[in-house]
């Protein structure tokens, strides 16, 4: 669109309203809300905070490998069904927002990463503090661990950051692509290259690539979840026949997965390491797991389209609400679960037991959705 003003013409919802491929400019028709998207990300927030509460919450050693089914399908659900599909989501929704310049990214980035740490400080570093008063250890943890930690929001700000400069640069959208496949090899080569740096500047250089065990999600790993998102969200504003598109999609996740999976077996790979909180398997995303894990977004993609065919209007409205409120919830969460354990340990009360981690993530989503309707943070 190319709006007419005092100024002269203001072209910066130029790129939400055509889509350049092959020479051609295709007019956008899926503008507005995708209830599939949002339907993915109810189904996501519920697993991140039930993994949460598994691993901050619960007497399971979660940083050995899996040893029941109960963990395997709580640590899939909580692995590529949780952070890949908000990221992914992230990427589509750069699409559609109506400020998609580089400068609104940009001071989006910032302020997610603002919040970031401010969310370190409240769910980590006073807890971390309170419980040195009380007498309790935090084992080898340090008050610099507690503000550096890189979680998904650092994350968050540092996409929307690079994407602001890569729109700038007029990259386009294979060009995001590309470069989100370059940051991962580039992720990987450098792989245990900073361990000798000092701790403050292991979380400093940790916002691109991983450093130690508290970088969960440095922007060179992980930036090809977002940038898949965005060709997606692209290519769907194009599509008149979206539940061609998603059974094609269906059909293609699962024949990747199959591919993939069995590629793997072949050449030693255990599947269980592609979500794996051992060892920091999932973590660490290299091609091959990154390409795994997208198939399972298409395919849960695939099943959450499905879902909005037949959903009654007013979950629809719910589910939609949810979508929206997506960042306080996620802070809410965050807030709810570090004080829940110390009033435990204050009580003197045990960890859950494996059967109380459900129950209880699902009741802290339950609370979190709705504190979120009185409180919200708008990042």
């Amino acid at each position: 669109m190319i709006v007419a003003g005092r100024g002269g013409l203001l072209r910066e919802n130029f790129y939400i309203c055509i889509w350049k491929t092959s020479g051609k400019v295709k007019d956008r028709i899926n503008t507005g809300r995708q209830v599939e998207l949002d339907v993915a990300k109810v189904f996501a927030i519920l697993y991140m905070v039930i993994i949460h509460v598994y691993e901050e919450m619960s007497v399971v050693r979660y940083w050995s490998r899996p040893d029941s089914l109960f963990r395997v399908v709580l640590e899939f659900l909580g692995g590529p069904l949780a952070a890949p599909v908000f990221m992914f989501a992230m990427g589509v929704g750069m699409v559609y927002t109506k400020h998609r310049t580089p400068r609104a990214f940009a001071m989006r980035g910032l302020r997610l990463l603002l919040a970031s740490y401010l969310l370190n400080v409240v769910r980590m570093t006073i807890p971390f503090y309170l419980a040195r008063l009380s007498g309790d250890s935090w084992g080898h943890w340090t008050v610099v661990d507690t503000i550096g930690l890189i979680d998904i929001l650092q994350f968050a700000g540092m996409a929307f950051l690079l994407t602001a400069l890569l729109e700038k640069w007029k990259a386009g959208r294979w060009g995001i692509l590309a470069a989100a496949l370059v940051l991962q090899g580039v992720g990987t080569v450098f792989l245990h290259s900073f361990d000798g740096l000092p701790s403050a500047a292991q979380y400093a250089v940790g916002l691109f690539f991983h450093t130690n065990p508290n970088v969960c999600f440095p922007l060179t790993l992980w930036y090809v979840f977002p940038a898949f998102g965005l060709c997606f969200g692209e290519y769907l504003q194009t599509v008149g026949d979206k539940k061609t598109m998603y059974n094609r999609i269906a059909l293609l996740s699962a024949a990747g997965l199959l591919g993939l999976s069995a590629g793997m077996r072949y050449m030693g790979w255990n599947l269980f390491d592609n979500f794996a909180l051992a060892g920091e398997a999932y973590y660490i995303q290299h091609l091959p797991q990154t390409l795994w894990t997208l198939c399972v977004i298409g395919l849960q993609l695939f099943v959450c389209f499905r879902i909005s065919l037949i959903l009654p209007t007013s979950f629809a409205s719910w589910a939609e609400f949810i979508s929206r409120r997506l960042n306080t919830i996620y802070l809410i969460q965050w807030v709810i679960i570090p004080y829940a354990v110390a009033a435990m340990g204050a009580a003197g009360l045990p960890m859950l037991p494996a059967w109380g981690i459900v129950p209880a993530g699902l009741l802290i989503a339950a609370a979190s959705i709705l504190a979120s309707k009185y409180v919200r943070f708008k990042l």
